[in-house]
């Protein structure tokens, strides 16, 4: 599974000093990161190389990762789907396409 950001980058970005939830929030940071590569679609290459890992040292990847540490957060405050109609079927928060809208680049069949 892809993750763009580590376990210890979320943990410090949620303020998160116990690792009573690891398991949780790591299932949680591959949940945001495919949804993520869903979104920008055809510019995976750009952060993800053949293999499946991540690429980097990109600028591309520094973006990323604030979106999806941004998104983990998301899924850390709403559990139990409290805001589903706060956002469109398909669509990320703002906050996080803010970051990542210029990565997009739909294919089209």
């Amino acid at each position: 599974m892809i993750a763009f950001v580590t376990l210890e980058e979320a943990k410090a970005h949620l303020r998160i000093d116990t690792n009573a939830g690891d398991a949780e929030l790591q299932q949680k940071i591959y949940s945001a990161s495919a949804s993520i590569l869903d979104y920008i679609q055809s510019s995976r290459d750009v952060l993800v190389d053949d293999n499946g890992a991540v690429i980097e040292g990109t600028n591309e990847l520094d973006r990323v990762k604030m979106a999806t540490l941004l998104l983990v957060g998301i899924f850390d405050r709403v559990r139990n789907g409290e805001e589903e109609t706060t956002y469109h079927q398909g669509y990320l928060p703002f906050t996080v396409t803010s970051l990542i809208y210029s990565l997009r680049k739909p294919t089209i069949l």
